[in-house]
């Protein structure tokens, strides 16, 4: 014994099993000294026995790892048992008692023990036997951190009736009917946003009825670019929405697509393009190409910084304080917002107002000295 100990660490340092498991793993000891600790012959606690055992069982040396395990089979049940349960140990350790073990109540402690991995468990579970099953799937608080353990327990080829009966169970009362909650709450509130939309849509056709009846020529329509009027769908579209009273403008721009949206955004009618802000299907990232627009209506703008979804991406924050159509209301409350290579460049901006770029370069200043 104390040649072997010499050998295994020559220096006075307490052996652990982390050290002997490294130095195993290394190459550092000689085979017969590798073969001596698979025979349980080396100065370690029980436990830290216990961890090279179940190393050495697992290796790919079949002499080594029957020895091992004949090893392990001969120590006292209570002595795997404790470590098993230790939820102190190595979760590494224990991992590699439970791949080569195939006691029951070994591997009904290691299931228990918070300190093995979800992983492992889930390991056992396509190979446990009925008792096992039971233990693992009655188990909630590590299911439902870890779904994948009722997979491996539905690939277990030895998967009794009971033990599927209560997976099946599990699935549905902590996973399928948590899904189909969540799936009906945004269901609602989709329905809510979409009843509030509809709510704001009527107050503007009201309004678009009124002003109708009050006026006395055809309701102002949007410009086309010289590149808009190459386009043959865009042109389609601006004569249609020509012939149209500003209340079928309304609803058009709450319904219509990418380009409609694009084109009635721009009307001389603040009550139609108030529609465009409304419609559910507008994307961010046309929110933010109309953000910088010079040829919409004021009232546009200020419906995106009324948007809290909007106002928290920055592109658009940035790109309303460049433009230099959009009110003094809406771009001082976002000059705080920018970074200061954006104030650098808005103070020497001259497309912007003065007001704007006294602002812009006392922020400038202020967070200059800061940094």
């Amino acid at each position: 014994m104390s040649e072997i100990a010499e050998t295994v660490d020559d220096a006075t340092q307490e052996l652990t099993a982390a050290t002997v498991i490294e130095r195993i793993a290394d190459g550092q000891y000689p085979p017969e000294v590798v073969s001596t600790i698979a025979r349980g012959f080396l100065p370690l606690s029980q436990d830290d026995l216990v961890a090279v055992l179940a190393y050495l069982a697992g290796s790919g040396n079949e002499e080594l790892s029957g020895q091992a395990r004949a090893s392990l089979g001969e120590l006292p049940t209570r002595t795997v048992l404790g470590f098993a349960q230790n939820d102190s140990a190595d979760p590494g350790h224990l991992a590699l008692l439970a791949r080569v073990t195939d006691d029951d109540l070994i591997l009904e402690a290691l299931i228990r023990n918070r300190a093995v991995s979800d992983e492992v468990v889930a390991e056992l579970a396509a190979r446990a036997g009925a008792t096992l099953q039971e233990v693992i799937v009655i188990n909630h608080a590590r299911i439902l951190r870890a779904p994948e353990i009722l997979d491996a327990l539905l690939s277990n080829p030895q998967l009794t009736g009971d033990a599927r009966r209560r997976v099946d169970e599990t699935r549905e009362e902590f996973f399928d009917k948590r899904t189909r909650v969540q799936e009906q709450l945004e269901r609602d509130a989709l329905e809510n946003a979409e009843i509030a939309e509809a709510a704001a849509i009527a107050d503007l056709l009201e309004k678009a009825a009124l002003e109708e009846a009050a006026a006395s020529g055809p309701s102002p329509a949007p410009e086309l670019s010289d590149t808009e009027l190459e386009d043959p769908e865009k042109v389609s579209f601006y004569t249609m929405v020509l012939k149209m009273s500003v209340g079928k403008k309304v609803k058009l721009a709450f319904k219509t697509d990418k380009t409609g949206r694009l084109l009635l955004v721009r009307d001389r009618n603040r009550l139609v393009c108030s529609a465009v802000m409304r419609n559910p299907r507008i994307t961010e990232q046309e929110v933010e190409m109309i953000a910088g627009l010079r040829n919409v209506d004021d009232e546009v703008l200020r419906l995106i910084t009324m948007r809290r979804e909007w106002m928290a991406k920055y592109s658009i924050v940035q790109t309303l304080a460049r433009n230099p159509k959009a009110p003094l209301g809406v771009v001082m409350p976002l000059i705080n917002r920018l970074t200061l290579r954006d104030l650098k460049t808005l103070k020497d901006d001259k497309g912007v107002s003065e007001t704007i770029r006294t602002l812009c370069r006392k922020a400038y200043q202020l967070k200059n000295k800061k940094t």
